[in-house]
């Protein structure tokens, strides 16, 4: 994964990352890799998907760039700082998957805790709490005790404390658990308008339609590598066209179809492979001046859950 812009400065760069853990099985050490041999870089505003089957590396890679774990070999830097470093950890935002918050401590005393662990002054720390409490419509909980929470009041007050530093990284970790239908569509909205103010975002999520709707830019990790799939992303965005006939079709398939484009074909069906949108027309106006009676026309497109299960069977 690489920034879309050469000149895009990158927030944050991977070179050559590999994590080894030493795990003691029946009292013999085992080492198992997590990531191996990781290079990729994303540019500022981006919003990226971090996709992958259980156990491919996601957290692990998440974890490295939050200077939360350090790699076995190569570098990860954020902002142009190390990882780890003081720089990075005030230019980074980090949501985890399970948030965790002490019982009796408010959302508000919350947010002033880490607003003072990030060490900004009394008024800054006012101001922030009312901004975000504000855009994530934490008015209702602001002062109830964390021990009462639903899951999805603690996912919106995990997003405000990675948020209180104003980062230029956000590291997003299933960030839609627990919300309803509703508030998934207001997660939406409010990284969308992060991601135009300059805010570069990396999410890893199971929820692909909804990362679709966000971004066209994902990491795919499998068995701890990236797999490159820009040029099926690319081509999935045509797909096939299923053009119901009224009769014919075997006929009108040998007479007016490259053999290469026709997929299937039966008396009163073709599917027809199509590279781009803008070919279907061309298409539909050749197939009736050769004399086909058309009942419908579909065009059906592959979306990012296909092309994963299509990458992850191919892997398997």
């Amino acid at each position: 994964m690489v920034c879309n812009d050469k000149k895009q400065t990158a927030v944050v760069e991977c070179k050559q990352l590999t994590k080894v853990y030493k795990k003691r099985l029946a009292g013999q050490s085992r080492a198992v890799c997590a990531l191996q041999d990781i290079s990729l870089s994303v540019g500022r505003g981006q919003i990226v998907g971090l996709i992958g089957p259980n156990g491919a590396g996601k957290s692990t890679l998440l974890n490295l760039i939050a200077g939360l774990i350090f790699p076995t070999e190569g570098d990860v830097t954020v902002c142009g700082h190390p990882a780890r470093s003081i720089e990075a950890h005030r230019g980074l935002g980090y949501m985890p998957e399970h948030p965790a918050f002490l019982g009796r401590y408010s959302a508000w005393a919350t947010l002033r805790y880490h607003g003072e662990l990030l060490g900004l002054s009394r008024q800054a720390i006012d101001t922030q709490i009312d901004k975000l409490t504000e855009q994530l419509q934490m008015e209702e909980f602001i002062d109830r005790q964390c021990s009462e929470f639903s899951q999805g009041m603690k996912q919106r007050l995990a997003l405000a404390t990675a948020l209180m530093n104003d980062p230029q990284m956000l590291l997003l970790d299933e960030p839609s658990n627990g919300l309803d239908p509703v508030g998934i569509v207001q997660l939406r909205e409010f990284l969308l308008t992060l991601s135009q103010a300059g805010t570069t975002i990396v999410i890893s999520s199971h929820r692909l339609g909804e990362l679709e709707k966000l971004t066209s830019d994902y990491i795919f990790l499998y068995r701890g590598q990236v797999v490159s799939f820009g040029e099926i992303i690319a081509s999935s965005h045509a797909g096939q066209l299923r053009v119901e006939l009224v009769s014919n079709g075997h006929r009108i398939a040998e007479e007016l179809l490259p053999a290469s484009k026709v997929i299937s074909a039966s008396d009163t069906e073709l599917v027809i492979a199509v590279e781009y949108e803008q070919e279907v027309p061309d298409i539909v106006c050749d197939l009736v001046k050769g004399g086909a009676r058309i009942k419908s026309v579909l065009l059906q497109k592959e979306d990012i859950e296909d092309v994963f299960l299509r990458l992850y069977e191919e892997r398997n």
